[in-house]
């Protein structure tokens, strides 16, 4: 996983729209850097998130190790189609 995510990526871990992802950043629900072509949001950021989605689906709770393999496989996933 890298110590950045873009928002086509998060939104792909966390099944929502690339709009929305921003709308969540201009709202200040979700850490994020701003540069030229976009955002940028950090490791430590798109962990909790993924994380509470996870949680709330499940009802348990997962290791930091299992959650950026899961990641990992939604975003390379996402990038081969």
């Amino acid at each position: 996983m890298d110590d950045l995510l873009t928002t086509q990526q998060l939104a792909w871990v966390l099944g929502r729209s690339t709009g929305t992802i921003r709308d969540l950043i201009k709202d200040g629900e979700i850490e994020a850097s701003r540069i030229v072509s976009g955002y940028r949001i950090p490791k430590s950021e798109a962990l909790r998130l993924a994380r509470e989605e996870v949680e709330a689906e499940t009802g348990g709770s997962i290791s930091d190790a299992r959650l950026e393999r899961l990641i990992d496989e939604v975003i390379a996933t996402n990038e081969a189609s």
